[in-house]
C-alpha cells in the first residue's frame, strides 16, 4: 500500500514539474512574440524636424532605428536625392511630370500635355489635382469627396478619397503635436513601398 502512495505521488510530481517547465517555456515565448509585435507595430511618423519634405520617419529593423524615406504617392529622384509627388513637376524641367511607370525603379520625366503642374490630361481635357470644383472635378461620387489625385499603392492617377489628417507625436519634433498634410497619405505608409528611396537602392528585402 505505501509503495502505490509512494508511486502516484511520484507521479504527480512529475507532471507538476511538467507543466511548471511548459508553463515557463509559455511565458518565454510570449515575451519574445510581444516583442515582435511591438517591433513590428511601430507605425511611420511625421516629423518635419528630422525629415525632408514629402517623408515620413519609418521603423528601422531595430528597436530604435529610425529611417526617413519617401511619403506614400511620392518618388524618390536620386539625382537629386530626394522626394516628390508622383505626376507633379518636382525636380523635372517646366511642362514635364515626374512619372513612375510600372516596370521600372527609377522615376522620369515626361512631358505634360497640360503644361500647367498639378494638372492632368482626361480625354483631351485638363483637370486639376485635388479639385472639388464640379467643373475641374472629373471623378464620380464628389458628394464623398472623391478628387483627381495619385493613388498611393498603384501609383497611378486615379480617384481618391480625400485623406485624414492624422495627429503624430515625436520627441525630437520642434513641435510635440506634428499633423501630417493629407497629401502625405501617413494612414497608408509602409517601409519599402515602390517609389521609396529603400526601394529605388535596392535595400528591400523580398517576402518569403
Amino acid at each position: 500500500m505505501f509503495q502505490w502512495h509512494f508511486v502516484l505521488f511520484y507521479g504527480l510530481l512529475t507532471v507538476i514539474i511538467g507543466l511548471g517547465g511548459a508553463q515557463v517555456a509559455y511565458v518565454e515565448d510570449a515575451d519574445i512574440d510581444k516583442q515582435k509585435s511591438n517591433l513590428a507595430g511601430r507605425k511611420p511618423l511625421y516629423s518635419p524636424a528630422r525629415c525632408a519634405r514629402y517623408q515620413l520617419l519609418y521603423p528601422g529593423d531595430q528597436l530604435n532605428d529610425w529611417i526617413c524615406d519617401c511619403a506614400p504617392a511620392a518618388l524618390y529622384h536620386p539625382e537629386s536625392d530626394a522626394c516628390y509627388p508622383a505626376y507633379r513637376q518636382g525636380p523635372c524641367n517646366d511642362s514635364q511630370i515626374l512619372v513612375l511607370y510600372k516596370e521600372k525603379v527609377i522615376p522620369e520625366c515626361v512631358n505634360n500635355p497640360c503644361r500647367q503642374d498639378g494638372h492632368f490630361l482626361i480625354r483631351d481635357k485638363c483637370f486639376e489635382f485635388g479639385s472639388m470644383n464640379q467643373n475641374k472635378n472629373p471623378c464620380p461620387k464628389k458628394e464623398y469627396t472623391y478628387v483627381l489625385g495619385v493613388n498611393p499603392r498603384t501609383l497611378m492617377v486615379d480617384c481618391v478619397q480625400l485623406s485624414t489628417q492624422l495627429e503624430t507625436r515625436f520627441s525630437l519634433d520642434v513641435s510635440n503635436n506634428s499633423v501630417a498634410p493629407p497629401e502625405y497619405h501617413i494612414d497608408l505608409a509602409e517601409k519599402c513601398g515602390r517609389g521609396s528611396r529603400l526601394f529605388a537602392q535596392g535595400r528591400c528585402t523580398a517576402a518569403p
